[in-house]
This record gives C-alpha cells, sequence and structure tokens, in this order.
C-alpha cells in the first residue's frame, strides 16, 4: 500500500486547496487527545487556549498536570514540551523537566519527523542557529504535516531572511491546521507587515480578527496599520484593550507608549509623527492667530492642530486662552478635556487584584503629581516650562524628588533609558527665573559604529529633537582650534536658541544646551557655545 496521503482543505490565505502531503511519520496528535477522559480534554484545550495567548507559565501547570495523571499520553507530553520550549528563562527544575520530555518523546519516536524538531529545538537553545535550521527542514522533510514543524521552520527561515520560504511555510501551517491555528496567521501577518506588503497584511488581518477577536498579535498589528494611517485615536484604543485582557503583553505596554513614533516598513519608510502630520497646520495658523490674537475661531483651529499633533501642553493653553476670553465659547471646556492626555509607561510586574488596585492608585497619584518620568515629548530637556517661571513653578510640574541640587540656583537629574544615559541639568538665574537646560546624552554600548560619519547617538538625536523643534540648521564640522572640532545643529525662534552638538573625536557622547534667547549675549560664533556645551 502507498504511504497515506492528506489533501489541504480550501482556507483563506493558506495554500491551494487539494495540495497532497505524505503524512509522514508524526503521530496523530487528535486521535492521541481523542483517546483521553472528555474533562482532561477540556483542560488541555484550556492550556492551549492559554498558550497561544503567550500565559506560558500558567499554560505549563496544567499541561503539567495532565502529564502526570498520564505519563504516558504522547499529546499531554508534546504540549509541556512545547510550552517549556516557550518560555524565556527557565529554573533548573524545569529546565530537567524539559530534558526529560524530550528525551521520552525522542525515545517513543526515533529517528522521526517529530524527534528531528525536537533536536532542531534543543539545538537553537545551546546557540546553534544553523544546525538548527537544517535539523527543522529535515523534520519538515520527514513529517510534512506536524504543524508544530512547518511553525518552527517559518520562524527559522525569517531569522536567516528567507522571507519568501518563510511566508510559503506559514501558509502551509494555515492550511494543515484547516484555519485552526492562530499562530500561522500571526505569523504570516507579522511576514507581510515586516516586509512592508501592508494591503496584504491588512486583508489578512481583516480575515484573521473575525476568526480570533482576541488574538492580540493580530489586535498589535491592527494598531500598526491605524498608526500609519494616521488613526492615532483609535490605535491607542485598541492597545489600550489588549492591555484590559492581557495587563503584561509588553508589546502592547510599548506600542502605546510610542504611539506616533513607529516606522512604517518597507523601502521609503519613516517615522510619521502626528505633530509631522499637523506641522503644516500649525505653520500657516501660527503667525495668524499671533497676528490676530482676539480671533477666536483661528485661535481654536490652532489649539485643533497641536491636539492632532498630541502636543497637549501647546492645545491646552489655547484652548484656556479662549475660555478666559469667552467662558460661553462652544465645546471649550469638552476641548480642555481632551487635553488632558498622559502617555502610560510600560508595566510593573504583578497581576492579580492587588496589582490592579496599585495600577490604578498610581494612575489616581499620577493625575494629580508633578511628573516623574519622560515621554517622548519631555526628552532632551524639553520641560514645558515658560523661561522665566519661579523654581515653584518648574517643580510643581516636574517631581523634585528625581532632581538634586549642584550649585545654587543649578538642578540636575540623571536616568537611564538604553543603552543611552540621560543628564538634564536646569537652571535658574540670581532672581530664581528659568533660564536655560543643560543635555548630555552618553551612549553606553560596547560599540560605536560611525566609520567616520556621525556617530549613531548623534543621528538619532537629531532626527528625535527635529521632530519636537521642527527642522535645524546644520553647521557641519568647525575647527575651533586647539584639537577641538564640533558638529552641531542650530534651532531658533523669537524667545529661544538650541544647540545639539557632538566634539569630534568623542563619538559616544553628545551635548545640547537650551537658552532663553533674551538673555543670550549677542554675537557669539558657532564655536563660542562650547564653553556653555561644557559647563555641567
Amino acid at each position: 500500500m502507498a504511504p497515506a496521503k492528506v489533501a489541504v482543505p480550501e482556507v483563506p490565505f493558506g495554500i491551494k486547496a487539494g495540495t497532497e502531503f505524505f503524512k509522514g511519520d508524526s503521530p496523530d496528535m487528535r486521535e492521541e487527545l481523542a483517546s483521553l477522559p472528555i474533562q482532561t480534554q477540556g483542560e488541555i484545550r484550556r492550556a492551549t487556549e492559554l498558550f497561544r495567548s503567550g500565559a506560558y507559565a500558567q499554560a505549563n501547570e496544567i499541561f503539567n498536570a495532565v502529564s502526570l495523571l498520564y505519563p504516558e499520553s504522547v499529546v499531554s507530553l508534546w504540549n509541556e514540551t512545547n510550552t517549556l520550549f516557550e518560555m524565556d528563562s527557565l529554573t533548573d527544575l524545569e529546565s530537567n523537566r524539559l530534558n526529560l520530555l524530550v528525551g521520552k518523546l525522542q525515545g517513543k519516536y526515533p529517528e522521526s519527523g517529530l524527534s528531528k524538531y525536537l533536536e532542531s529545538r534543543k539545538t537553537y537553545k545551546s546557540g546553534n542557529k544553523t544546525v538548527a535550521l537544517e535539523m527543522a527542514k529535515i523534520a519538515v522533510d520527514q513529517a510534512p504535516t506536524l504543524v508544530e514543524a512547518r511553525l518552527w521552520f517559518a520562524r527559522l527561515l525569517k531569522e536567516n531572511n528567507r522571507l519568501p520560504q518563510a511566508i510559503e511555510e506559514a501558509r502551509t501551517s494555515i492550511s494543515l491546521s484547516a484555519g485552526n491555528e492562530p499562530r500561522g496567521y500571526e505569523f504570516l501577518a507579522r511576514l507581510f507587515h515586516d516586509q512592508g506588503n501592508l494591503d496584504s497584511c491588512s486583508s489578512l488581518l481583516d480575515y484573521g480578527l473575525t476568526q480570533y477577536p482576541l488574538d492580540a498579535e493580530l489586535m498589535l498589528l491592527r494598531g500598526y496599520l491605524w498608526e500609519y494611517q494616521g488613526r492615532y485615536d483609535e490605535a491607542e484604543k485598541i492597545y489600550q484593550r489588549i492591555l484590559a485582557f492581557r495587563p503584561d503583553f509588553e508589546g502592547a505596554a510599548l506600542a502605546l507608549s510610542t504611539v506616533g513614533e513607529k516606522t512604517v516598513p518597507g523601502a521609503g519608510g519613516g517615522k510619521i509623527s502626528p505633530m509631522d502630520r499637523s506641522q503644516l497646520a500649525r505653520e500657516i495658523l501660527e503667525p495668524l492667530v499671533e497676528k490676530y490674537p482676539e480671533n477666536m475661531p483661528l485661535r481654536e483651529a490652532l489649539g485643533l492642530a497641536y491636539l492632532k499633533g498630541r502636543d497637549y501642553d501647546r492645545a491646552r493653553i489655547q484652548f484656556r486662552e479662549i475660555q478666559n476670553r469667552d467662558p460661553e465659547y462652544p465645546d471649550i471646556q469638552q476641548r480642555i478635556q481632551e487635553c488632558n492626555v498622559t502617555r502610560p509607561s510600560l508595566p510593573t510586574q504583578g497581576t492579580g487584584l492587588a496589582a490592579d488596585l496599585n495600577r490604578a492608585v498610581d494612575s489616581l497619584r499620577e493625575s494629580v503629581a508633578p511628573s516623574s518620568t519622560h515621554d517622548f515629548s519631555t526628552m532632551l530637556g524639553h520641560y514645558l516650562v515658560r523661561y522665566g517661571a519661579s523654581p515653584a513653578e518648574f517643580f510643581k510640574k516636574y517631581d523634585i524628588k528625581n532632581f538634586r541640587p549642584v550649585k545654587k540656583n543649578v538642578w540636575q537629574e540623571s536616568f537611564y533609558d538604553a543603552p543611552y544615559k540621560h543628564t538634564y541639568t536646569v537652571v535658574f538665574d540670581s532672581l530664581n527665573r528659568f533660564r536655560e537646560v543643560h543635555v548630555v546624552v552618553y551612549d553606553s554600548s560596547n560599540t560605536s559604529n560611525h566609520l567616520g560619519l556621525a556617530p549613531e547617538v548623534f543621528t538619532r538625536f537629531l532626527k528625535q529633537n527635529s521632530r519636537i523643534s521642527g527642522i535645524g540648521n546644520s553647521t557641519g564640522e568647525t575647527d575651533c582650534g586647539e584639537d577641538l572640532v564640533i558638529d552641531a545643529a542650530v534651532w531658533e525662534t523669537q524667545d529661544n536658541f538650541e544647540i545639539l552638538a557632538r566634539f569630534v573625536g568623542t563619538p559616544k557622547e553628545i551635548r545640547m544646551v537650551r537658552f532663553d534667547k533674551s538673555v543670550l549675549p549677542a554675537g557669539l560664533k558657532l564655536c563660542d557655545y562650547s564653553t556653555y556645551l561644557k559647563e555641567f
């Protein structure tokens, strides 16, 4: 008799219907599952859902309990083994358990595709990725219908940048599982996204989310696509929804904390921030409001442009000015409330009722307390406090606990945002008026791959400051004598002057100074600013 074959059904985003595969030497996990008691099957299905949602530790508890009850059940051993492979860090006990399970399964199916798959995962975990890829290919050849091996092979192909093959393996896994394995859709959507094939990614998400409406990975990618289209509020809501049922999902927390800062994948992609999208409107409206300050509709339009650019503080200033001049202005109170938005931070450790209550209390505390963290808008010392403000005004906005006095009227804060150490120095004049900010950013990574060009730390923060302050004027490299060469960019407005610079020969560090322009000495040349740049 010829070896048994399997013909795949018609499944959206799968391979051609009717494509046949030899069953190979892999065991039939569905038959194995059906041989267990109904209640145990239900527990395994519950654990499988936990596994698919990324709750590997909870899933492992259930799979381990089933394995102990049915130590010869292949499906329970198989599920527990795959769960342990997915966990980021294992205890010594868990590592020993994984080795025991792998040995037991390989003993049951020696030299099989399943055995080669397990060997590939072990080899990968030990750091030999090349051999792991070769073993995964052998596993797929010997057990063509083993979906887990297909998904694993696709992951390794992606890591090796063999994207067309990875896409084909992902589509094959979707067909072999008859569309009942959401990880195939997740992986294929991610491949389309990372390739910059956003139309295909969007079409897949439209279908995948009808089948798995609470799949966090698919929802996350949907949020990304909405951001690329400028639909930031909708993206924010979907990230918040993910965190409502998966509060420990760091991908969603990071996405929520960086709304508007993501890079569109693919050729020609770039960061399209909310501020970029609103820039034209702001450039038109700002001089008009300055010229016609009594025109409330113009001022409202400027406030809305700031709001669209997620510049909440400037928007609030405009709306409050309208409220002061005309308390009955339509919807002005609602506009002010819309500005009371704070960027969320990454979740802290801890789950359960106590952790939820702590998060709620922290949220309430933060709404009335000075800010103790930096988001995108306040990086590089962009404190949203007017020049001339008193220390009391400044520390009402920013938590004094973060600062230490350096000398009279000078305060300094430091924090680490891997791999960069930030040090910001705030200077008040002799009359205790806020006048200048000094910034030092140090790259603590082991290498500096600048190869004679501007180092990454300089180009990165030059782009970041340009997204906050607009396009600056580059000075190029200037020889100031005494072995001092400065490469800088300058931003200048009616009341503000900023210079971001690097000293050639110091590739790991950048320095920046922001001044109240009214107190800046006249006639300074580029090299004259080196004194200010080196002051702190």
